[in-house]
């Protein structure tokens, strides 16, 4: 067996690690959507639905656009990962910066694991394409 050999199954194999890496990282932006999706629809449900006809402040409007845009975000790292992972950071630095107090970090980590591993999944297995 010689060097080139080698050299290619270990590109073979590495592709196909960051390959299954990155359909991990697709399902887990599915599941995070869903997590957060839920949360939103109640939300909905308790500030806009169930006490119509009043509206509910401006405070609560921003924090549900946030939370819609971070949703949005998740959606659209499944596709372009760089441009979703930028919405799902903004939004979600903006969302649970003044909500989730202690529990930020779990908060914010959680939400952007996803999208910057599918960026990272992308990026090398481009590198690893590149001859």
């Amino acid at each position: 067996m010689g060097e080139d050999t080698v050299l290619m199954k270990s590109t073979e194999t590495w592709h196909w690690c960051w390959t299954i890496t990155q359909w991990a990282a697709r399902v887990l932006t599915v599941l995070v959507f869903l997590f957060w999706g839920g949360f939103f629809v109640e939300h909905l449900n308790q500030w806009f639905i169930s006490p119509y006809p009043r509206t509910p402040p401006m405070s609560v409007w921003a924090g549900q656009v946030l939370h819609l845009l971070m949703l949005v975000g998740l959606l659209v790292s499944l596709r372009w990962p760089l441009p979703g992972l930028t919405i799902v950071a903004a939004s979600a630095l903006a969302f649970f910066g003044p909500l989730a107090g202690s529990r930020f970090p779990l908060f914010f980590g959680l939400t952007i694991l996803p999208p910057l591993l599918l960026l990272l999944c992308g990026w090398r297995l481009r590198r690893l394409s590149i001859p």
